[in-house]
């Protein structure tokens, strides 16, 4: 008898792992085109996202009918997924606007390059977001879907927690953080949807928690440093590297591994300005060594 009952603890305890799954635990919707979407997975396990058919979809001012983009990639276990708006380019005006670098450097995939095309990473604080798999499936949700807020969510009750009578908003032009007891994704339509409840709610442009979660009961996963280069590829002589840590030097590298050239960075920053006058026209690799120790590996065309 008591094997059964440790057999039964096992398997209700089993069960309630395996139920875990990905969910959102960052969004961004900050100035311009400065959007994010921060995805973490709670298990023991890397979770492909193509493997399951996973997207995320747009549910624009109140309707029923979604935009969506499928996502590609690999969410590391106990670790995090950052979705980017494809805004890259620095000469980019008015819609086109270049993302702010920081955000570009903690990116994991950038999503809709082009707004007549794929509208939905153009989402603003009265959209609904969802995470879903490819066969209707909700895998978490952010907003109420069929419910337009008017600008943003808010704590009003008395509003439906919409900002119908002028309450402060908490979804527009703001950071929302999944709060660390939240450990699973909304799977129903919350009726209402009270954002306070699982988010906290932080200024515009408040990108530096991207990249790391921490959920009660599961370690953290540690930060690993990013970097971009823009513009890329590069053709007027130079590129800029932009890391989320002090860059202290770069090692380029042609495609086969040699070392080409050691390039120190005595401004001791998080960015770094190198020159390409005396490199031909190709691809290089370029290691990026940073203050903490730690470095990645980035490529970097030359026109």
């Amino acid at each position: 008898m008591k094997k059964n009952l440790l057999l039964i603890i096992a398997i209700i305890f089993s069960g309630a792992s395996m139920a875990q799954t990905l969910f959102f635990s960052e969004y961004v919707e900050g100035s311009g085109n400065n959007r994010a979407m921060e995805i973490y997975n709670p298990t023991s396990a890397d979770i492909n996202l193509q493997d399951d058919g996973y997207l995320i979809a747009r549910y624009s001012n109140g309707g029923t009918t979604a935009y969506t983009v499928a996502i590609t990639g690999t969410v590391p276990a106990n670790g995090t997924w950052v979705a980017v708006s494809d805004k890259t380019d620095p000469n980019g005006t008015g819609y086109d606007t270049m993302v702010d670098p920081l955000l570009q450097a903690v990116a994991d995939t950038f999503l809709c390059p082009t707004y007549g095309v794929n509208k939905t990473f153009y989402f603003n604080g009265n959209d609904a977001m969802t995470l879903e798999k490819s066969n209707g499936v909700y895998v978490d949700i952010i907003g109420e879907i069929g419910v337009d807020p008017v600008d943003a969510w808010t704590m009003d009750a008395n509003a439906g927690y919409t900002s119908a009578l002028g309450g402060r908003w908490w979804t527009k032009n703001h950071t929302l953080i999944r709060k660390p007891t939240i450990t699973s994704g909304v799977t129903a339509n919350p009726t209402p949807f009270i954002v306070g409840t699982e988010w906290d709610s932080l200024p515009k442009n408040e990108f530096s928690y991207l990249g790391s979660h921490t959920i009660v009961g599961i370690s953290s996963s540690v930060k690993q440093n990013k970097a971009f280069f823009y513009p890329n590829p590069s053709s007027n002589g130079w590129f800029m590297v932009k890391g989320t840590e002090i860059i202290k030097s770069v090692d380029v590298m042609n495609v086969i591994g040699q070392s080409i050239a050691f390039i120190e960075n005595p401004a001791e920053r998080g960015d770094m300005r190198i020159t390409t006058h005396e490199l031909t026209k190709g691809i290089y690799m370029i290691q990026i060594n940073f203050a903490d120790n730690s470095s990645i590996v980035k490529k970097i065309i030359i026109e």
